[in-house]
């Protein structure tokens, strides 16, 4: 899934960077065309129009990991123009660039930037013969780590609300919250590429005998396992969601239609036999189960699969019901 989240912070973050280039770096420039400093006007105008042009790139193709990246290396690599064609007056617009670089791109990246940065610096600038590289090396070195122990605890907390957002606590499966967000996803692709993506809606048969006969507890783990098996079943880019209760949603990922009855059979077939109650009887599934089709709507995608569900429950159930392009088969 799309972490949502974490693109809106990256937005945010690029959005902040702009703004600073025009109420902080505008004004030098300014300042610089006035004093006759031509050079360094165009150089901070070009800085500030890079990173406009970045961040309005960013909005509207919301491309907004790439566009990080590219804005991490504009301006660590704008730092370092800016330090070789200003001296010692720019030098210290290196330490806030090298610290935005850790909000832009992963920690590991934004450490591997700044040390190119650093070193591009120490070979191409006089400013040495004014400061000590010693002391440069080291302030960098020490704000560089300090910031990556920060964006690393922050990239894992990142990863806990994503967890927290998108998982069910009891199954381990995708929640609806994701669910909702990846079935736009998916209907988006196969719209743009004509991609062959298979919506399943799974019930487990008579879940309720379960609860009732054995307890809650007992049902809690079924379900578990449940959908450990279909995760050791399905391929990698497949996606099982816990839809309510005992209905799960499985997302197939392009699977061609002649493929898809057996690739189902299978998943019915190891659930069945692989799927216990404590005392060894089998729990069976019902499969309502319906491909794409142009102008598929999230609506009527999750409506096709619960009526050939519907059907497969009323088959006796521990089967599997395709219904294709609206008509049930």
């Amino acid at each position: 899934m799309i972490n949502q989240l974490q693109e809106k912070y990256q937005l945010s973050i690029l959005l902040l960077l702009a703004a600073v280039a025009i109420l902080g770096v505008f004004p030098y420039a300014i300042m610089r065309y006035v004093a006759g400093n031509y050079i360094a006007a165009i150089i901070d105008i070009a800085l500030i129009l890079g990173m406009l042009m970045l961040v309005a790139y960013a909005f509207y193709s919301k491309r907004i990991r790439v566009v990080s990246i590219v804005t991490a290396i504009f301006i660590n690599t704008g730092a370092a123009v800016v330090t070789l064609v200003n001296g010692i007056e720019s030098f210290l617009w290196v330490y806030p660039v090298f610290a935005s670089t850790f909000f832009l791109v992963k920690p590991i990246e934004a450490i591997v930037i700044n040390i190119i940065a650093v070193v591009s610096i120490a070979f191409i600038s006089n400013i040495f013969e004014i400061i000590s590289l010693d002391s440069f090396i080291v302030t960098t070195l020490m704000l560089s780590l300090s910031i990556f122990v920060y964006a690393l605890h922050g990239e894992k907390q990142f990863q806990l609300l994503e967890k927290l957002n998108t998982v069910d606590m009891l199954t381990g499966a995708l929640n609806r919250r994701a669910l909702s967000s990846d079935l736009a996803a998916f209907l988006s692709n196969a719209e743009r590429y004509r991609v062959k993506h298979t919506l399943a809606i799974i019930d487990l048969d008579h879940f309720k005998r379960v609860n009732d006969t054995y307890g809650h507890a007992v049902g809690d783990q079924v379900l578990k396992d449940f959908v450990d098996i279909i995760t050791t079943n399905i391929r990698k880019y497949d996606r099982i969601y816990r839809f309510g209760g005992e209905e799960f949603v499985l997302l197939i990922s392009d699977m061609a239609p002649q493929q898809q009855q057996s690739f189902i059979d299978s998943l019915r077939q190891a659930i069945k036999k692989e799927l216990k109650t404590p005392n060894g009887d089998e729990i069976t599934v019902s499969f309502g189960v319906t491909s794409w089709a142009a102008g598929t709507t999230v609506e009527n995608w999750l409506q096709r699969a619960d009526e050939a569900l519907y059907l497969a429950k009323g088959k006796g159930r521990d089967c599997a019901v395709f219904s294709n392009t609206g008509i049930i088969n």
